[in-house]
């Protein structure tokens, strides 16, 4: 019954808090992905960064098709038949570049830790970006922002899991 009420709570905390991140990470893939003419550069990016969130076996299907349509406003399609070495033959201009990259830099500072298979398909999509070195200074830059932002989200958890923590030794002293 505790665990249920715990998981209840923190359900409801990440339905409310969550979108407020994920609008984040949304919006400035968007604000990325505005500068870039050519839409087919984007579906391609969507299908591969899809594939990649497909790799992970530890989320469940429907919560992936939820972060990665929430985060990059486009339909979870994880197409298996992408080669990410494609990459380099598409993108040309440093804007598609960064799209691409910030793209994957946030659905990773989402899903927190990756597994092997992933690792080696993310090895590959940097290979395939073939990213300058001021690109990756305005990547990292940015993702120090975004590590701000979430900091706050990871916060309101903390605190939360403390409420919850304090509630639950008062009614055991209570029933005592």
């Amino acid at each position: 019954r505790k665990q249920y009420q715990y998981e209840s709570l923190a359900s409801n905390f990440v339905q409310k808090k969550a979108p407020g991140f994920f609008n984040f990470c949304k919006e400035k893939i968007r604000n990325f992905w505005s500068k870039v003419p050519n839409s087919k550069v984007k579906t391609l990016v969507d299908k591969i960064t899809a594939q990649f969130l497909s790799l992970n076996d530890k989320i469940p299907s429907n919560i992936k098709k939820q972060i990665f349509e929430q985060i990059t406003g486009a339909q979870y399609d994880p197409a298996s038949d992408c080669n990410v070495k494609v990459l380099s033959e598409v993108l040309q201009t440093d804007e598609e570049k960064k799209a691409a990259a910030m793209q994957m830099s946030y659905l990773i500072a989402v899903l927190g830790e990756i597994n092997q298979k992933q690792e080696i398909m993310l090895n590959e999509y940097e290979d395939s970006l073939k990213i300058t070195e001021k690109i990756k200074q305005d990547i990292f830059d940015e993702m120090k922002e975004a590590e701000k932002e979430f900091a706050k989200f990871a916060q309101e958890l903390i605190r939360l899991d403390k409420e919850y923590e304090q509630i639950s030794s008062l009614r055991e002293k209570a029933k005592k």
